[in-house]
């Protein structure tokens, strides 16, 4: 459901990979949650998503059928020992919603500096599905990501890989 708050100038974005909003810049965490998506064998709906930690359901009936949308809990996709993330590989991934005061955001990939006029909320790794699996888009995921407390499951559903570019200039 589509939320708003009463504010001069502000916008939202997701801090991917942490449980928490930066602490360095004017923001307030909405809610802390868990990046979720469509299993990465499925296709239909699935760009990722943050999942508050404390849902509310209206009228629950379960489905006796498989006329139904599927969502599934993210895990990290990085090789074990690697230099980034290696010691989170298939751990569930935090995120948080924050309200960045004051300010127009936006993600700029392949950067680690930001543009004249502009402050960054946050560096990270540029993060999607894997190229054979459906896309679900890409997110820039926190350098300093950290785990989902005890959550090395490796059920493998909603999945982020470190984007490689092959680009032609």
């Amino acid at each position: 459901m589509p939320s708003s708050l009463t504010q001069r100038s502000a916008s939202t974005y997701i801090h991917w990979g942490m449980k928490t909003c930066p602490s360095v810049t004017a923001t307030t965490m909405v809610y802390s949650g868990q990046a979720a998506g469509v299993h990465f064998t499925h296709s239909g709906s699935g760009e990722y998503i943050c999942l508050p930690n404390d849902p509310e359901y209206d009228n629950y009936n379960k489905i006796h059928d498989n006329e139904r949308s599927l969502m599934y809990g993210a895990e990290y996709e990085a090789k074990p020992n690697a230099p980034a993330f290696g010691d989170l590989n298939e751990y569930d991934v935090p995120c948080s919603v924050c309200l960045a005061h004051g300010k127009t955001t936006l993600m700029i990939p392949g950067r680690t500096s930001c543009y004249n006029g502009w402050t960054k909320e946050y560096q990270g790794y540029l993060m999607g599905e894997y190229h054979g699996f459906h896309g679900k888009g890409y997110v820039c995921m926190d350098k300093n990501a950290e785990a989902l407390h005890s959550s090395y499951t490796n059920l493998n559903g909603a999945l982020f890989y470190f984007v490689e570019g092959r680009l032609v200039h």
